[in-house]
C-alpha cells in the first residue's frame, strides 16, 4: 500500500540530509490545471492579435494552425524552461507550493527535466490532441475516444498507486515533486559557529536548487 508518512530523507552533494514532503497528488494536478490555465489565456491572447490582422476566411486556417503548433511548443517549453529554472517549478507548481527536484540528491538536468515533460506526452497530450485532430475532420468515433480517454486516465491515476507520488515521467527521469517549505533558521544561532548549524552550511547554489533559507 502507500505509506502515509510523506516525508523522504535527502542528501545534497554538499552531504547536508533534508527532509523533504512529496507532494499530494492534489497539489500535483492543482499546479497542473494553474498552468493549462495560463497556457490556454496565452493562447487567446495571440488568436486575438492574429484576429485582428488577418480577416475572412483566413482567420479560421490561421487560428488552427496556432493553436495546434503554438500549443506544441509552448507546453514544450513552459514545463521544461521553468523546471530547469532556479526555483525548479513552473508558474502553477510556484502557486499550489511545489517543486521538482532530482531523487539522486544532485541538480536537476536538462536530460531528466526533458524525460520527464516528453512522457507527460505520451500520457496526456497526444493522445486527446489525437482525437481532436480527428475530430476536426470528421473521423472520430465512439471507440477512438473511449480509447484515448482510458490511456490517459490511467497515466494520470498511475501517481496514486505508488507511495512517491510518482508519474512515469518522475520513474524515468529520477524525479520527485514535493513541497517547496522554506526552512527556518533561528536569529539567535551563533554566528560564529556555522558549521554547527547543518542549515547554514548549505551553499548558495544549494539553496537554489533544493529551498530558500530564511533569517528571520
Amino acid at each position: 500500500g502507500v505509506r502515509r508518512n510523506k516525508t523522504r530523507s535527502f542528501v545534497t552533494p554538499e552531504g547536508v540530509d533534508l527532509s523533504l514532503e512529496i507532494a499530494s497528488a492534489g497539489l500535483r494536478f492543482g499546479g497542473l490545471v494553474v498552468d493549462l490555465t495560463l497556457m490556454l489565456l496565452i493562447l487567446i491572447g495571440f488568436s486575438l492579435l492574429i484576429g485582428y490582422g488577418v480577416g475572412g476566411a483566413g482567420y479560421a486556417g490561421t487560428a488552427v494552425i496556432v493553436w495546434l503548433l503554438g500549443f506544441f511548443l509552448l507546453r514544450n517549453f513552459w514545463f521544461v524552461g521553468f523546471e530547469l529554472g532556479p526555483r525548479a517549478a513552473t508558474p502553477g507548481k510556484r502557486l499550489v507550493g511545489t517543486r521538482v527536484v532530482a531523487r539522486d540528491g544532485g541538480r536537476l538536468t536538462i536530460a531528466s527535466v526533458v524525460a520527464r515533460n516528453f512522457v507527460r506526452e505520451m500520457e496526456m497530450f497526444l493522445p486527446l490532441g489525437f482525437v481532436g485532430g480527428a475530430a476536426g475532420q470528421d473521423m472520430v468515433n465512439t471507440a477512438m475516444v473511449v480509447t484515448a480517454l482510458l490511456w490517459t486516465g490511467g497515466m494520470s491515476f498511475f501517481l496514486l498507486f505508488n507511495r512517491d507520488r510518482m508519474r512515469l515521467g518522475d520513474i524515468i527521469g529520477g524525479t520527485w515533486v514535493v513541497l517547496a517549505k522554506r526552512a527556518k533558521v533561528s536569529a539567535d544561532l551563533p554566528a560564529a559557529a556555522p558549521a554547527e548549524a547543518g542549515a547554514l552550511s548549505v551553499t548558495r547554489g544549494a539553496l537554489s536548487v533544493y529551498g530558500v533559507i530564511e533569517v528571520p
